[in-house]
């Protein structure tokens, strides 16, 4: 494992101290979870898997922060679904009462100021408008309710150098981006812009060049208008924090290996007032792993088969600055690799008791209909052999035309398998962090199975 970066080692002094004494619910009832708990559980603190039941049943008062992950397959709309009016209300008065709501990509849509077509189709958003912000590239059609700008990496500047969340960062730096809003504040609002775009990097592709075609792309737009992609601001006592990207993903093709955009994150885990909750479950469970390792290793030998394996790609759309035939075989190197690092990890943790907040990290089950979302260990892999079959079946027959960027989405082997972080490769990664996740919960000193930081490499 690399050496950590000074601006890590900095990170994890301070968050330490705080977040032993923050109770942190991570929304487990949609989109993709996994990012932001490994980086909480490596800062010291314990993601607790919250779901949408048991926030409409008043489970945030427990709770001084809540984590709103990007979305899943139905983006927003699987992320409200399951909270229905009145967990969106509830979410609404937690936060008045002194709560810090922190949203990314789908997360960071739902409070801002959207458009009127979008709240007519989904109403469980309404009691979610925390702050007064538009949403700069939101639209009646494109993902259900916002236009893309992009998948890749985004260079932003710091435009609040005083703020909190602004601790820490260069003035200029990277981030990921997946789809999702920027923002373009009211003046007079009470809503910061903490960073606005400047340029796209190397590995960035806009959403109309996805598939060949000449639009000017709304990135540059968005980049010419100075549209922030973070912006902060109060409702009530509590505190707001939107990240339009991704902070808390990697930067390699399966999003892993963190580099300072992450502090953003950390940063904003400190907001707010909390309440000093200290009194978590101390209760021990035995930590089986059953034939998750096992698993996982034939996962490793699936994706190998698999890479050699690639169907017609020439009509297929270009994510994160990568062609679909290099991206192809980028992410599923990569998910060979991965699947067999995290099996090993699994067979080297010590299987012992361990506290009982690790035990859904194991073994979770899906709610009914739950769009992605925190599921366990046990699940992750049964999903990921689950994906794996549905490319190896459409495999056998010619893939259907490519008309969006997402079209087919379960049916295109390059869809189900590498394009993005809900493909099986995706999944690779997923189960890689809640691995480590497990692990470091678990007291292990063992190293997480997936790179903690950014390589550089020339391009860069």
């Amino acid at each position: 494992m690399s050496a950590a970066p000074a601006w890590w080692t900095a990170l994890c002094g301070e968050l330490a101290p705080t977040l032993a004494h923050r109770r942190i619910a991570v929304y487990a009832s949609g989109g993709s979870p996994y990012h932001h708990a490994a980086l909480i559980a490596q800062w010291g603190g314990v993601p607790e898997p919250v779901s949408a039941a048991q926030i409409r049943a008043g489970a945030l008062h427990s709770y001084d922060v809540l984590v709103m992950p990007g979305g899943g397959l139905l983006a927003m709309g699987g992320l409200l679904a399951p909270l229905g009016v009145t967990g969106s209300g509830a979410i609404r008065d937690w936060v008045a009462g002194g709560g810090v709501y922190i949203g990314s990509c789908a997360g960071a849509y739902l409070p801002a100021t959207v458009p009127e077509s979008f709240a007519i189709q989904h109403p469980e958003i309404v009691p979610l408008h925390l702050l007064d912000v538009p949403v700069a590239n939101g639209a009646d059609g494109g993902l259900g309710g916002l236009d893309s700008p992009g998948v890749g990496v985004l260079r932003v500047s710091v435009s609040a150098p005083e703020h909190r969340l602004a601790r820490g960062l260069s003035a200029e730096f990277e981030v990921v981006h997946y789809n999702g809003p920027c923002f373009t504040p009211n003046p007079g609002a009470g809503v910061t812009a903490v960073t606005r775009l400047v340029a796209t990097g190397a590995a960035f592709t806009p959403w109309e060049r996805s598939l060949p075609g000449d639009d000017t792309p709304l990135v540059s737009r968005l980049i010419e208008t100075h549209a922030a992609n973070v912006v902060s601001g109060s409702h009530g006592r509590g505190t707001v924090v939107l990240f339009g990207s991704h902070p808390e993903f990697g930067f390699d093709v399966l999003q892993l290996g963190w580099d300072e955009a992450a502090q953003l994150f950390g940063n904003a885990l400190c907001s707010g007032m909390g309440q000093e909750h200290a009194n978590r479950p101390t209760a021990l469970v035995s930590l089986r792993l059953g034939t998750v390792p096992d698993d996982l290793q034939y996962a490793s030998a699936r994706f190998a088969a698999l890479a050699g394996a690639a169907p017609d790609l020439t009509r297929a759309p270009a994510f994160q600055g990568r062609d679909a035939p290099t991206l192809w075989a980028e992410a599923l190197g990569a998910a060979v690799t991965l699947t067999a690092d995290t099996a090993a990890y699994l067979r080297a943790l010590p299987h012992g008791a361990v506290p009982a907040a690790c035990a859904a990290w194991l073994d979770h089950p899906a709610a009914p209909g739950q769009d992605y979302g925190f599921v366990g260990l046990r699940q992750l892999t049964t999903h990921l052999h689950a994906l794996l079959d549905q490319a190896e079946a459409h495999l056998r027959s010619p893939p259907p035309p490519v008309t969006s960027p997402y079209g087919d989405w379960n049916q295109h082997p390059y869809h189900l398998l590498a394009s993005s972080y809900l493909s099986a490769a995706g999944l690779a990664a997923s189960t890689a962090l809640a691995a480590g996740t497990l692990g470091t919960l678990s007291g292990t000193r063992l190293p997480p199975p997936h790179p903690l930081f950014r390589r550089r490499i020339p391009h860069d």
